[in-house]
């Protein structure tokens, strides 16, 4: 760098710097003029990161300091040439760096720091009046200290259809009583912007051609001061009043300038409010964005940031609608393109609802508005969960168009339990993991119909009932005095087959009964493999089963990863209660005799010879012919509780490691067969155990998992959507070794 002054930074700044940096910048001055560079912001990975400054045209010169963390580090070269080496590792990033550097007299160098003595005036003249489209403010003697008793004016002055862009980038001052002002127009007359004591990346533009800017300083204890840069850009934002519209971006469709800074208020009056869609959004998504608030200025809550196109639209709550926007100072793109309209508020909807009960769209069963965004925040008591159904879905035919959206927790921010579109009301059955649930209904600019119903219950405590869950059986456990507390005993309640009948003990009702029987039906839920049964209060008439109107309990087993939870609902409309709980599907392993699999090895150890063939066979305990099993990974280990450290792999990812390794079938039954040849790692350890993860996907999920085979890298978000299970096999014992 050549010029007087300016400023660099690290790679992407304020965004973080990229792994592997190996940045050098030199900076030279010409004649009797030296160097003065200041580090205005530092942030590092300190361990492994830094910043050396050379006192000459390259790295081979004198070493002047490293930075590796910000301590308001400035250096001045002792010639013309400064030089900056800036180095980054592989792993880990930070926010980086942000310098300046000005030219500087060597007979006006000043090293004192603070001065104290009083002056009667500052005899250095500063101030001045810039019609330059771009340029660096100073305070005197920068970056050395102001001097006391400083007062300065600088106007600066834009021509045709620009603004003044004015942005701090250092702020050194005597914070009880040295300030800076800024004002909008060309003298202290025009409307005050902002004062500045501080950095705090403070920036300004002048709503016409000029901003004038005014620095004091008392007459006691100096700093550093200050450094901005101006710059003019092309007016931009406005004040509409319309009540319906559309604006853009500057140069919209063609790309934007640098240093854009966009303000437009859209303004209706009575009981309107205004609706604000984004129909074309194309940034630089890593620095340049799009700001939208509730109100008629910036100050107002935000509602959102925009950094690419998502069909975004923002209604305001009251009158005023504002958007900002922004754009840095290197690479642009097309820009954006909105319009608003103003409408009169629809019926409220969403809120937070509690306990149990049911919500719906707004009119429902008659039509829902256009636009419409309603978030229903639900929760139940500490340590309870919950439970929501839809009983009607009847939404526009189109499932990007209108939609309702179930979030596992309190807010947006969770992970997303489903996505109910147009009439479909199968399987729509959700469950929270904590006491909470948010659910989003939204509706686009075009196409309605009669909306949904929804009802949510929370559980009741443990000490209701509970139900138990393996891939082979469902207990269901019902406490008597809770039955009791409905007027129940034991001998009213049935199940869906009414010829399985609970065990009464003094103090529970059992049901006990495998996954297969007693009418328990089978579903694929969410991704997951689902059981369901009921349980009926009845009365008995000459010996024959009659049902009530309305069921005491639902219940249902839930297979998820490696999880058991039990849930028992409470009662809400036609469901009296609902027991729920998930559980794991369990798989064994085993060793055969030949590659036939028809008579399994008991011995334990496996006494084994070198080289000898192996025959394993992994299965669900309840053989299930709409279930597949996929061998994801098989690792052998000396150790049966730890298969990571001095481990060896057979099978990764469903790919083959040794070079042995045969599968006859994997993930195209309820089980999977492989063999191998005993190997040379039986030989440096008296016992080797193996143990295999395997995933449990639906039979008829051509596109599962299960069938994809060898993946030499595994997608965690896929995989973490299927069953799994570890099962562990041996000991295997040489034979010969003692």
């Amino acid at each position: 760098m050549t010029d007087w002054m300016g400023d660099f930074s690290s790679p992407r700044y304020p965004n973080n710097y990229p792994d592997n940096s190996y940045c050098t910048w030199t900076i030279h001055s010409t004649g009797n003029m030296t160097v003065s560079l200041t580090f205005i912001d530092v942030v590092l990975e300190t361990c492994c990161d830094y910043i050396k400054v050379y006192d000459g045209p390259s790295t081979l010169h004198p070493l002047l300091g490293e930075i590796r963390e910000y301590r308001n580090q400035s250096f001045k070269s002792s010639s013309n040439d400064l030089t900056v080496f800036f180095y980054s590792d592989s792993s880990v990033t930070r926010r980086g760096f942000h310098a300046n550097w000005v030219f500087v007299d060597v007979g006006n160098i000043n090293t004192t720091y603070t001065t104290i003595t009083p002056e009667t005036n500052s005899s250095e003249p500063c101030g001045g009046n810039m019609t330059d489209w771009r340029g660096v403010l100073l305070s005197p003697r920068y970056p050395n200290n102001y001097p006391n008793n400083a007062q300065c004016t600088w106007t600066i002055h834009s021509t045709g259809n620009t603004t003044v862009s004015l942005i701090f980038t250092d702020v050194d001052l005597e914070t009880c009583c040295d300030y800076i002002k800024v004002y909008d127009g060309p003298s202290t007359l025009h409307p005050f912007l902002g004062e500045i004591r501080e950095y705090r990346n403070q920036s300004f533009k002048s709503s016409n051609n000029d901003l004038t800017v005014f620095f004091y300083s008392d007459h006691s204890v100096t700093r550093r001061g200050f450094y901005a840069t101006w710059l003019f850009v092309e007016s931009c934002g406005g004040y509409m009043t319309d009540w319906m519209g559309d604006f853009s971006s500057p140069r919209y469709p063609n790309n934007y300038p640098d240093n854009s800074y966009c303000t437009w208020t859209i303004h209706s009056t009575g009981n309107m409010t205004v609706s604000l869609t984004f129909i074309d959004v194309v940034l630089e998504t890593c620095c340049d964005y799009i700001k939208v608030y509730d109100g008629p200025s910036t100050l107002h809550p935000l509602l959102g940031e925009i950094r690419e196109y998502r069909n975004q639209s923002f209604k305001s709550s009251s009158n005023d609608l504002t958007v900002f926007f922004y754009s840095d100072s290197s690479v642009t793109r097309r820009g954006f393109h909105a319009n608003w309209v103003f409408v009169v508020p629809h019926p409220e909807c969403g809120g937070h609802l509690y306990g149990s009960g049911l919500f719906s769209s707004p009119n429902y069963p008659n039509y829902y508005h256009d636009n419409a965004y309603c978030v229903w925040y639900l929760s139940a008591v500490q340590g309870q969960r919950l439970f929501l159904t839809f009983a009607d879905v009847q939404l526009e035919r189109c499932c990007n168009c209108d939609y309702i959206t179930i979030y596992d927790g309190s807010s947006t921010g969770h992970s997303q339990l489903g996505k109910v579109c147009f009439n479909d009301t199968t399987h729509q059955v959700f469950h929270s993991s904590s006491r909470y649930l948010t659910v989003v209904f939204r509706s686009d600019y075009s196409g309605v119909s009669h909306g949904f119903k929804a009802l949510f219950t929370s559980s009741l405590s443990a000490d209701k009932g509970h139900v138990d869950c393996s891939s082979d059986n469902m207990v269901i456990v019902i406490q008597r005095s809770y039955l009791n507390s409905l007027g129940l005993s034991g001998n009213d309640l049935y199940v869906d087959e009414h010829l399985c009948r609970p065990n009464i003990s003094s103090t529970e009702v059992v049901f006990s009964f495998p996954l297969d029987a007693c009418g328990t039906v089978k579903e694929m839920m969410n991704g997951y493999v689902s059981y369901t049964n009921n349980v009926w209060a009845s009365q008995s008439q000459s010996g024959e089963i009659t049902r009530q109107s309305q069921f005491l309990l639902h219940v249902g087993c839930r297979m998820e990863p490696d999880t058991m939870v039990q849930i028992f609902y409470k009662a809400m409309e036609n469901i009296n209660a609902n027991i729920t709980g998930t559980g794991r599907f369990n798989a064994s392993i085993a060793f055969y005799t030949s590659s036939s699999f028809n008579q399994q090895i008991y011995d334990s150890p496996y006494e084994v010879n070198l080289n000898q063939l192996l025959y394993v066979q992994v299965e669900l305990n309840r053989h299930d012919n709409s279930l597949d099993l996929f061998l994801d990974t098989c690792v052998a280990s000396p150790n049966p509780s730890d298969f990571k450290d001095r481990s060896y792999d057979l099978l990764r990812n469903g790919c083959p490691r040794d070079n042995t390794y045969y599968s006859y079938t994997s993930g195209e039954h309820y089980y999977a067969q492989f063999s191998f040849r005993a190997f040379k790692f039986l030989r440096t350890h008296t016992y080797v155990y193996l143990q295999c993860k395997v995933i449990i996907c639906p039979g008829n999920g051509y596109n599962s998992r299960c069938r994809q085979g060898c993946r030499f890298r595994r997608k965690r978000s896929l995989d973490s959507t299927y069953h799994t299970n570890t099962v562990t096999l041996g000991p295997i014992k040489l034979k010969g070794i003692v």
